[in-house]
């Protein structure tokens, strides 16, 4: 091997065999080879390690969005029971306290970068995010089915509370209330009484008489001692009578509103005058509207109250 220079220096002159020619050249790609390998391995390394501090760092993140998930599922839970207790449903049945345990540190906790050993992301096990995964979905799905039972609950009392008859029918006096009375129809010499099912609501003719709950009125028509009459079935077995009208607006079969009105007082049927004769059923037995009406002035109640027949002989 000649080597000239482009200076004036004197060339270089190099001898040796082909053997020792091949064998530099195999050490050459031996060792090109070999430092190929090792630049290789640690690129994978620094490669390596930087995912995972990537992959660490995102679930670093979603252990805190699901330690997040977790305080608002509790105060969720918190108004839940605040929401049962306001509406006096059952507190000792939570739907989420029956079915799994409580206490224990949080995900987060489990997760957090303080506590996790030094390997990084590998060290966590994925059966611990299902399983956490897991819990926090069934724990919402039965907490949606616990407000949605709170809904329930409201959407039955407000139901039940516009079919309970707690209007008064009309406007006027009060002369005669619910029970025994002695008979308005009788000569004034006859202690014979009659059990009243209803209370008696006197005041001028055509006063407009009301609905006192929503419900479906299921008879509309003359009914003998009651004159023109309305009945309304209410739901939850109650019904209200509207007796002596002298005119019903209301057909068999319509549906009324609470304080709609449904027709005027008159005197048609046996009466002595014009007045309203109003009765409340539940479960097919007349109880006393006043239990369910507001109680009013006593210059409204005119004459002696009511009392027990005597006996004949």
């Amino acid at each position: 091997m000649l080597i000239i220079p482009q200076t004036r220096l004197k060339p270089w002159r190099f001898q040796f065999t082909t053997s020792f020619f091949l064998f530099m050249l195999a050490l050459w790609s031996g060792l090109t080879v070999a430092a190929g390998v090792v630049v290789g391995r640690h690129a994978d390394y620094w490669i390596t390690k930087a995912d995972n501090q990537v992959m660490l760092v995102k679930m670093t993140r979603l252990a805190q969005e699901m330690d997040q998930a977790r305080r608002i599922l509790d105060q969720a839970t918190a108004t839940d029971r605040q929401l049962r207790g306001l509406l006096t449903m059952a507190r000792d049945r939570d739907p989420i306290d029956a079915a799994t345990g409580v206490g224990g540190p949080s995900l987060s906790d489990r997760l957090s970068l303080n506590r996790m050993p030094s390997g990084g992301a590998a060290a966590v096990r994925q059966a611990d995010w299902h399983r956490e995964i897991s819990r926090l979905r069934r724990d919402a799905e039965r907490r949606l089915a616990s407000f949605q039972e709170i809904a329930w609950h409201v959407g039955n009392q407000k139901s039940l509370r516009n079919a309970t008859p707690s209007l008064w029918p009309t406007d006027g006096q009060l002369t005669s209330l619910f029970g025994y009375r002695f008979s308005p129809m009788r000569r004034d010499d006859d202690e014979t009484g009659e059990f009243h099912p209803g209370l008696d609501i006197a005041n001028n003719p055509d006063t407009l008489i009301y609905a006192t709950a929503d419900g479906t009125v299921r008879f509309s028509g003359w009914s003998h001692g009651y004159g023109n009459m309305v009945v309304i079935d209410h739901g939850y077995g109650l019904s209200t009578l509207y007796g002596h009208t002298s005119k019903a607006l209301v057909k068999t079969g319509a549906r009324v509103s609470k304080g709609q009105v449904i027709g005027y007082m008159g005197t048609t049927g046996r009466s002595t005058g014009a007045h309203l004769h109003y009765e409340v059923w539940r479960q097919g037995k007349a109880v006393d509207p006043m239990s369910f009406l507001k109680v009013r002035g006593a210059g409204e109640f005119l004459g002696a109250v009511p009392r027990e027949p005597k006996a004949r002989s």
